[in-house]
Order: C-alpha cells, then structure tokens, then sequence
C-alpha cells in the first residue's frame, strides 16, 4: 500500500488469476467484469460455492468473499444492479446505508466555484449510474442528499434542470489550417488564499493582463489550523539526533557536541565527566574532552543547565558533518581544532558566505532597534567636552 507499483501489480496479479481460474471452471461465466479486487459474475446458482473455492484456491494470501443478489438486485461498487424478469440488467446509483452521504458542506470556508463543482459532479455521478429511474426519483435523490449538506434550494433546482442538457464537443482544427495554427499556448497555474470577495476580484484584474494564467483558490482554515497540534510537544532534553551548545560561565566561549541519544543522557555524561574531573584532576589527557580540558587549563566551569540544541538532524549520520560545520563557524568555541580536521575545504567557502550572511543580517537588526536618540557608535569624537 502507499507505492506507485500497487495499483500496477494488483492488476496483473487480478488478471492471472482470472486467466488461471476460469480455465478450472465448467462453465463460462456469461458476465464476469472486475474493478481491481471487485468482481462481479454471473454463474448458475449450483455453481456457485464452487467458484468460490477454485478463486480462493489461486493463493493463500488471496481470499475472496461471496455476495449473492437478493431480491434479484446487487451492490456493486457505487451502483446497484438490478435483475429483471425478463433477464435484462438496470443500473441505479447505490449508497451503503452506513454511508454519511457528507459532502463538502456549502457553508464551508471554501470557494463558490469549488461547491458548485462538488454538487455537480454529484449530480453527474447519480444520472450516470442510473439507467431506468426517471428523472423525478433522480432529482429527489440528490435535492435530499445536496439539502443535507446545507446547499440552498435554489442552486439545487437551477443545477438540477439541465440534468438532460447535451453535451457540445469541443470544436476540432480545421483541416485547412497552417500548422503554426493549431499550436495550444502552454497555461501556467497559479494558487491564491480564498478572502471572499476579494480574491474573485483580484482574479478577474488579473485575468485581463495573464490570460494564460489559471489561479486556484485554496483555503486557510485547514483542520490542522483550527484544531493546532494533536499530539503533546517533545521536551528539548528528549530530542535526539542534536547539535548541542554548552556555555562557560567564566568566558564567552562554549562547547558544541553532537549526540545521537536523547540530550538528557548526553547532558548526564557531562555531569559524570566534570565529577570524575572534581574527583581526579589529573587524568590522562587521551580521557579529556574539549570541555574538561578547558576547564583544567582555564579553572572555568561550565553551566550544562542552560543547554541549548542549535541544530538537528533525521540522520544520525548527518550529525558529524553538522558539528563540524557548527565548530567552524562559531569562533569562541573551547572544541580542539582537531574537530574540525575531516571537514572537506569545499564546505569553507559556503560557511564564509553563510557566516557573513548572519552577521549582516544581526547587524542590520541592532541597528534598527537602536532608539532614535542614541548616539552613532560608528563614529569617533576626538574632542573632549568639559562638563
């Protein structure tokens, strides 16, 4: 399920087995029609079981269920079938009586033109599966089904009335035309917020100057929008697969790492290294980390309860490359330059640019912040004020 092959597969699988199967059986079915897995036969009724068990005995994994017509009339699919007396075959639009029958509601935050469409392909639906009803039960079936959605009767009755309207096939090239003629201008398709009014406004403005632009309307008040998050937010000390950042309470420089475990556990090493640290301060140096080594060569500690994750990552093999990028880029960090040793020299000038990049970017934000009677820090005043 969910691959591009399912539908492909299910349906060479399907006609094997009915290549395979109908050899076995004794007779040939005088109606046999198939929609993937959905069969629909018709077989002499002592023949029946034993279809059933030559279809089920294709494979194990392949089990079929049998429905026989009651009251000579079949479900099958969205239609019922209906067997005559006269040994003729009707068709009628079908409706499981769990069915909601909910469709787009038409007070819904939706676009006109997309309620229209939803009714009239409704519509489409019930008078082209149904064969013998005449169009007084047809239209009694969808006003009831379109009322119970909340479509107004008169929209009903006005969609409703051309039920039996022809169809005008689209004019054909005439043959007599250049072939620069019958070349078809390519159509751009664009999408635009629905904001009711205005947008079917802006489309028709818009419609004058792009003709060959269509714009669909797309609404904002999803589910995911009105109802927010389902599911509770994960604590930044269960997050896994980080790039982490521990300040040192005496400098300005910090200690980044990388974990593939929850940040918790990570965060748990630390303490026990810095104990180990307090305990025996003279380990060997092989069992140093950047941090403890700081802390020995400076008598620094550092804070680990102001952890912060700054960045993450779904591949835990990502998290090398992400650390070494961070270590880069950041220039007060007490991480050995040895961290940085595998980084390939093609990444340096990407962290340049990004580097300088950020660094605009904050100074540009400083500046606008900055109140408007501040005094311009970049410049200099090489006179001395007396008070």
């Amino acid at each position: 399920m969910g691959s591009p092959l399912s539908p492909i597969l299910a349906d060479m699988v399907m006609e094997d087995l009915l290549c395979n199967t109908t050899k076995k059986l004794s007779f040939v079915p005088p109606v046999l029609k198939k929609y993937v897995d959905d069969l629909v036969l018709a077989l002499p009724q002592h023949e029946t079981q034993n279809t059933l068990c030559k279809f089920n005995e294709y494979h194990p994994n392949l089990q079929f269920t049998m429905e026989e017509e009651s009251n000579g009339s079949l479900p099958y699919l969205d239609t019922k079938i209906i067997h005559s007396a006269n040994q003729t075959l009707s068709t009628e639009w079908y409706s499981k009586p769990i069915a909601s029958g909910r469709l787009l509601n038409y007070h819904s935050f939706h676009p006109l033109a997309m309620k229209i469409n939803v009714a009239t392909n409704f519509i489409h639906r019930v008078t082209s599966l149904t064969t013998n009803s005449s169009i007084t039960q047809q239209k009694h079936i969808i006003f009831q089904h379109l009322r119970r959605n909340s479509y107004p009767s008169a929209l009903i009755n006005h969609l409703t009335n051309s039920i039996k309207q022809p169809i005008t096939a689209p004019a054909t090239p005439t043959t007599n035309s250049t072939p620069g003629d019958n070349v078809v201008p390519e159509i751009t398709y664009r999408t635009m917020v629905n904001i009711p009014t205005l947008s079917s406004i802006l489309i028709s403005i818009l419609k004058k100057d792009y003709p060959l632009v269509k714009i669909a309307l797309k609404t904002i008040k999803t589910t995911r929008n009105l109802l927010g998050p389902v599911t509770d937010p994960i604590e930044p000390l269960q997050h896994s697969n980080v790039i982490y950042s521990i300040p040192c309470n005496d400098c300005a420089k910090s200690y980044i790492g990388m974990t593939k475990n929850q940040l918790k556990t990570r965060i748990s090493g630390h303490k026990s290294n810095v104990n180990k640290l307090l305990a025996s301060p003279y380990q060997p140096s092989e069992q140093r980390t950047a941090l403890t080594q700081h802390m020995i060569d400076h008598e620094h500690t550092f804070n680990l309860s102001k952890t912060k994750i700054i960045d993450r990552s779904y591949k835990a093999s990502d998290l090398p490359i992400l650390e070494m990028c961070h270590i880069q880029n950041t220039p007060n960090t007490v991480n050995f330059r040895t961290d940085v040793d595998n980084l390939n020299t093609t990444y340096a000038g990407i962290l340049h640019t990004y580097q300088n990049t950020t660094s605009r970017r904050s100074q540009i934000t400083l500046n606008n912040n900055r109140p408007t009677n501040s005094p311009d820090y970049s410049t200099t005043d090489t006179q001395t004020h007396q008070p």
